[in-house]
């Protein structure tokens, strides 16, 4: 009897919950290909609008795991790793060279990153799925 009892406590409450969040990881991970246009740069409570050179930048992220940006009118290719259970998407180029974002925060219309770099760190990078 007890036996069964653990079966339904499992069954109803722990396998709902554990396929509820794979769920969840998953529109997320949906929601993150798409075209993301630069928008603004936030450090602590100030926001900064993108420089000249960077109007028009933006990361598309395909389902097949590429990227495609442009960078002060410089586009980029190759592919890239996103880990959900660390929350960062690792970009590796054409060349081999790595940057590490961190999202910060995801929806259908947002993103932001923290790029994995010292000089940047304390930046909060804000893509908006439209200009």
């Amino acid at each position: 009897m007890k036996i069964y009892i653990w079966v339904i406590i499992i069954t109803n409450f722990l396998i709902p919950s554990i396929t509820g969040k794979t769920h969840v990881q998953q529109n997320e991970t949906n929601m993150l290909y798409n075209t993301w246009f630069l928008d603004t740069y936030k450090i602590e409570s100030m926001e900064f609008p993108p420089n000249k050179r960077e109007k028009g930048d933006y990361i598309l992220f395909n389902e097949d795991m590429t990227y495609t940006s442009t960078s002060e009118g410089e586009e980029e290719e190759g592919t890239f790793i996103l880990n959900t259970s660390g929350a960062y998407v690792l970009m590796v180029d054409e060349k081999g060279d790595k940057v590490k974002a961190y999202i910060i925060s995801i929806s259908k219309d947002s993103l932001i990153l923290k790029y994995d770099i010292s000089e940047i760190s304390d930046v909060e990078v804000h893509y908006n799925s439209s200009i």
